[in-house]
């Protein structure tokens, strides 16, 4: 609604369909500084409305057409910070509650006492003005929530590379290889048709699926032999560790659960929790695959890396029991179309 100034005329609209009322409403509303536009129906006022919006409303019920009722529902519907006072005879009492239960600020009877009409109009161009001060402040708000949420965006953004960024000083092999799985895993969710956000959140959980591994010691992370069981009972936390540094900062369960969940497979032989099937997360399901893929033709410390034709054999054999056999056969696909990302 347009806002209030010294300068402005046209700041009440009255609907009566008597001219002698309308009249007598105008005249009084003029001679106290109030700018009018007149209408003698609830749909001519509604039409008024759309061109000339009016932060006061004030409408007779009892009217040809739809009537005053209907008037008051449809302007809070429309124009919902626009003030309604609605003018009755005694026998509308009743439809005049009706009124104000649906929104209407204020209702007197005819014949219109014209100091009861001054102290109404006033009422309601000053409720109507702390409606749309409520609205600026709102609006005014939101911006500054809008700004706050992106800074916070931009240092959320910060932290995850400040924590990827120690997690490649730490483990050099870890580096490549969430770049790489982040890829592959992009190309295969496009493969099966995941939706946009989908494909956000299949990079990001990509992206940070060994972040825990900044919580085990480097001494088991570059062990250049076999891990002892208790220290692959270590490497098996990683999951869970990132889970937990990043719950302050992702709000996104989607993503923590398939931070948590890449290392599940679909026979239950996975961890950490050992969940089977689809009770595994969908992200995590799709990252297995590439993780798999690239750790099974990556360099590490206790072994040389494995053919690529080799890794798909292990990926084909588990297809269906402990990866799910659509990603496996979509990234066979785009690996056969794209060849191995570098």
């Amino acid at each position: 609604m347009p806002s209030e100034n010294a300068t402005e005329r046209i700041t009440v609209t009255v609907v009566d369909d008597e001219p002698v009322a309308l009249d007598v409403l105008t005249r009084a509303a003029r001679s106290w500084n109030f700018g009018c536009q007149q209408a003698a129906s609830a749909e001519e006022a509604v039409d008024l409305l759309e061109r000339h919006p009016t932060p006061v409303v004030v409408t007779d019920l009892r009217m040809p057409g739809r009537g005053g009722a209907w008037l008051v529902r449809e302007i809070r519907r429309r124009w919902p910070h626009a003030a309604v006072v609605v003018v009755t005879a005694g026998q509308d009492t009743d439809c005049a509650s009706d009124c104000l239960d649906a929104g209407a600020h204020h209702f007197f009877l005819k014949p219109v006492n014209l100091d009861e009409f001054h102290h109404a109009l006033q009422t309601a161009h000053r409720s109507s003005a702390h409606e749309r001060a409520r609205e600026r402040n709102r609006k005014r708000l939101e911006r500054l929530v809008s700004r706050q949420t992106n800074r916070v965006r931009q240092t959320f953004l910060s932290a995850v590379d400040s924590l990827v960024r120690t997690m490649e000083e730490r483990d050099a092999y870890t580096a490549g290889h969430s770049a790489r799985v982040r890829r592959y895993s992009v190309r295969t969710g496009r493969a099966v048709g995941l939706p946009r956000e989908q494909l956000k959140q299949i990079a990001l959980v990509a992206r940070l699926h060994d972040i825990g591994k900044v919580g085990i010691p480097e001494s088991i992370l570059n062990k250049p032999g076999p891990l002892t069981h208790a220290e692959d009972l270590q490497v098996r936390e990683h999951p869970v560790i990132g889970e937990r540094i990043l719950t302050p900062i992702i709000r996104s369960q989607e993503v923590l659960a398939g931070i948590r969940s890449h290392h599940e497979r679909l026979d239950g032989s996975g961890y950490p929790d050992g969940l089977k099937g689809e009770a595994i997360p969908l992200l995590a399901r799709l990252i297995a695959v590439a993780d798999c893929f690239d750790a099974l033709t990556s360099r590490r410390t206790y072994r040389e890396p494995q053919s690529a034709a080799h890794a798909l054999q292990v990926l084909r054999a588990g297809a269906g029991t402990i990866f799910q056999a659509e990603f496996v056969a979509a990234f066979v696909q785009t690996l056969a179309m794209q060849g191995p990302v570098g």
